[in-house]
């Protein structure tokens, strides 16, 4: 892929629609060409936007805009972010946490920089999509490609359900998860009222908010269908209006 490739350039607008508000603030991971950014400062009203992206000759693209007030260079598992907790209002990951080794631990240092009130939102695929999981299932094929959901570079895969809990896993909850899907999809999935759409989508896109410090504690609560327990006590629950289920120990 071309360092010009309009892969880096596009707007990815069914993540953009869930930002909330005028954020002043805003990180993106991941940052491309600095669209993303662009919209914020031009759309959004945002005062200073700052981008990190690994790939040098991308990173150079997005630096030759003077509108973008900062483009690091680097991968966010093995650079520092040198910016006060709380800096930022609105922090962007679209299709970035899929690609890292620990998405777990990228997701709890963008924690950090989030402001109390602020943003998280971001991209993950759909690997329970119909076109993944059903040959898989029926024929033993897992098949890696150049791009797409099973993209060889893709270290991590993500449903629906376990980006719930990467998320509660780093100290976010969820606001609103959102489905995306191609063109044919997205028909057939109106067609078929939405009942398939965990099988039909390529992705969702997420918007999320810090559960706040006080409310976590020692307590350690199992989730039904999570693989990871997440941290916290009874008045974090009441506060997320999360359901726990008790613990199952073996008779």
């Amino acid at each position: 892929m071309k360092p010009e490739d309009s892969y880096y350039g596009h707007l990815r607008m069914p993540l953009l629609g869930l930002i909330n508000g005028s954020p002043k603030r805003v990180l993106e991971i991941g940052c491309g060409h600095g669209q993303a950014l662009l919209f914020a400062k031009h759309h959004l009203s945002a005062e200073y936007v700052i981008g990190v992206e690994l790939v040098p000759e991308v990173a150079e693209i997005a630096r030759r805009n003077p509108e973008l007030d900062n483009v690091i260079t680097g991968n966010i598992e093995d650079i520092r972010l040198d910016f006060p907790p709380g800096y930022f209002d609105l922090i962007i990951a679209g299709h970035v946490l899929e690609h890292v080794k620990d998405p777990w631990s990228v997701a709890q240092q963008l924690r950090s920089l989030l402001g109390s009130n602020g943003q998280f939102i971001g991209s993950l695929p759909n690997v329970r999509n119909a076109r993944i999981s059903l040959p898989l299932i029926l024929f033993g094929k897992w098949q890696y490609t150049e791009e797409g959901i099973l993209d060889w570079t893709h270290t991590k895969f993500f449903t629906k359900n376990t980006i719930h809990d990467l998320l509660l896993t780093a100290g976010f909850v969820v606001d609103k998860i959102e489905p995306e899907f191609f063109a044919r999809s997205g028909w057939l999935n109106k067609f078929t009222f939405g009942i398939f759409s965990d099988l039909l989508c390529f992705a969702y896109n997420f918007s999320a908010r810090q559960i706040p410090d006080a409310f976590t504690s020692a307590g350690r609560i199992e989730f039904e269908d999570r693989s990871h327990q997440a941290v916290l006590g009874d008045g974090a629950l009441r506060f997320l209006g999360i359901q726990a289920q008790p613990n199952r120990t073996k008779s």
